[in-house]
């Protein structure tokens, strides 16, 4: 007779025996022979017959919504982690992330195949300290904490869902991965450099591009050639603006970048630096206060320098100044690749 209608409802009587009265999913109008009516669901679990009352001055519209909600709190409760993380990625991470590819590292390697298995409502705060740990021992203090900070925004789009009622992560802390920020004035020496440039590796091309260039690793991956020039569109810009660093015969040699992401980039140097016994190991991140360090020693100008590196000005200059300094932009760029040529002696 397919589903109810508030007019067959209101006309259901009591007969000689129980009814009931079938909307689908589950949801049934249960009459007693007696007269008494009240709406339940009434399911098959584990081979036996549940019901649950959802009560009796309900009218088919609200008798429904109970019905809807309370099927949502039973789909909710058996949500995995795992579950919750791929929703995560796909939603969020690949949505609003710049480098959503980091996201998806963490939750890849350490979220899913640790807790992906566990209830999100289940998992505890011990168990989340424990991955961070193990994590942050396997890969160092930083790239743990950057988990931790992962896994907080996790668990808070979990609350968002309704998946849990409180976010287990709220007071974990940079603590627990034992990661105590220290400003970094890490520059690589001539020696280094010349490592650098002597150094056969495949990915080797990047570390001289960004040694080159002044750019961020990600503006290296997400940037494409057009002429003489490397463009980072406005997208994987850190300040949301469309950069250019000109493009030198040496930073050109280094073309096309080895296909690979940040993370690995970033991993691999910290082996390399270990291997080479170089002291404190550098990261991509230094080469950007290198080039700076080295423009700066080689008389380029300090506003041309933040042009170069794409910081946003500040104070008045952030105000009026809107101009592109293109020439001295590729003399800076061009001054940068001669002294690096003289340090390492080519």
């Amino acid at each position: 007779m397919g589903r109810l209608t508030e007019l067959r409802v209101r006309r259901a009587k009591p007969t000689d025996k129980d009814q009931w009265l079938n909307d689908g999913d589950g949801l049934y109008l249960r009459i007693r022979k007696g007269g008494s009516r009240n709406w339940v669901i009434r399911r098959k679990r584990l081979g036996k017959t549940e019901i649950i009352t959802l009560g009796d001055a309900l009218s088919l519209k609200e008798a429904r919504l109970k019905a809807a909600e309370f099927q949502l709190r039973k789909d909710v409760s058996k949500k995995t982690v795992a579950e919750l993380a791929k929703k995560y990625l796909k939603e969020v991470a690949d949505k609003d992330h710049k480098r959503p590819e980091l996201a998806r590292g963490y939750m890849e390697r350490a979220v899913i195949p640790e807790l992906g298995r566990l209830k999100v409502r289940d998992v505890t705060r011990g168990e989340l300290v424990a991955v961070i740990q193990n994590y942050a021992g396997e890969r160092g203090k930083r790239t743990g904490d950057q988990l931790r900070s992962n896994m907080r925004a996790l668990f808070g789009y979990a609350v968002e869902l309704g998946y849990c009622e409180s976010n287990p992560m709220l007071d974990v802390s940079r603590r627990v991965a034992g990661y105590k920020p220290v400003a970094r004035d890490r520059v690589l020496s001539d020696t280094e450099i010349k490592a650098v440039w002597d150094s056969t590796h495949r990915n080797m091309p990047v570390i001289r591009f960004l040694m080159l260039t002044g750019l961020r690793i990600s503006e290296a991956q997400k940037g494409h050639r057009k002429g003489d020039r490397w463009i980072v569109p406005a997208e994987f810009s850190k300040n949301g603006t469309t950069h250019w660093v000109y493009l030198t015969k040496q930073a050109a040699k280094q073309l096309p970048l080895p296909r690979c992401t940040a993370t690995n980039i970033q991993g691999w140097i910290r082996r390399w630096c270990e291997k080479y016994r170089i002291e404190p190991r550098f990261t991509p991140h230094d080469l950007r206060r290198t080039v700076a360090t080295r423009m700066a020693d080689n008389d380029v100008q300090p506003f041309i320098v933040e042009r170069v590196l794409n910081h946003t000005l500040q104070g008045v200059m952030g105000v009026y100044n809107r101009a592109e300094y293109e020439p001295e932009r590729i003399e800076a760029a061009q001054t940068l690749e001669r002294h690096i040529l003289e340090v390492v002696g080519s």
